[in-house]
């Protein structure tokens, strides 16, 4: 089998403008300023770097073994499917009202503020930057593919959006400086309007599916 039958540009480009919304670089820079403050260079770098690490470390696992810890669970990837379109669709919403973060974020956040060591990981990784919304869309598109497809189709964009984000958390500072909180804005509500359609496409199909591998009689098949 060539490269080219692996590789589907269509799933590739739909992962990619969910991921780009999902975990923003930018969404996600006046957090990180906000809970790095006062923190030195060095300690501000080195939290962007262990955050970046685990952002990438959680993604790929999702990716890649994401459908086999459901089947552990008895989770089918239908309703995980049809789960998780709703959880982006009200991020996309959120993200387009430009609404303060959900409460459990935002506790996070807050919670991070008042223990400002150690919180590369958690609650900065996960959830705040990688959270059930980008894990879900990475466990959604790669059950549409078989093995070797997922690493030519879904890998490429997965590891290009972590590299963003650790470029965003590493120069975090002359970003915000440079573009401002109105540049952000506009550009995270045109990425809200990208991951909204795609919550839409997962729920729609996530129902269909749902629907055909339970009451099989009422789509005639």
């Amino acid at each position: 089998m060539q490269m080219s039958d692996l590789f589907h540009s269509d799933i590739m480009l739909k992962f990619l403008a969910a991921l780009l919304a999902l975990p923003n670089p930018l969404y996600g820079i006046p957090i990180f300023l906000g809970m790095t403050q006062g923190y030195t260079t060095d300690e501000r770098n080195r939290t962007a770097l262990i955050a970046s690490a685990a952002v990438t470390a959680t993604a790929v696992v999702a990716l890649l073994a994401g459908e086999e810890i459901l089947g552990i669970f008895g989770v089918d990837i239908a309703s995980f499917r049809v789960a998780g379109g709703i959880i982006i669709l009200g991020i996309g919403l959120a993200m387009l009202r430009a609404e303060k973060p959900a409460a459990g974020d935002a506790k996070a956040a807050e919670e991070a503020r008042a223990k400002p060591r150690g919180i590369a990981v958690v609650p900065l990784a996960i959830p705040l930057t990688i959270g059930p919304g980008a894990i879900a869309t990475a466990i959604v598109f790669a059950h549409q593919l078989d093995d070797a497809a997922e690493i030519v189709t879904l890998l490429p964009p997965l590891l290009f959006v972590c590299a963003l984000v650790a470029l965003g958390l590493r120069f975090a500072e002359p970003i915000a400086h440079v573009l401002g909180n109105s540049v952000i804005n506009v550009i995270t509500r045109i990425m809200a309007i990208i991951l909204a359609a795609v919550a839409v496409e997962m729920i729609i199909s996530g129902v269909f599916d749902a629907v055909d591998q339970h009451y099989p009689h009422l789509l005639g098949s």
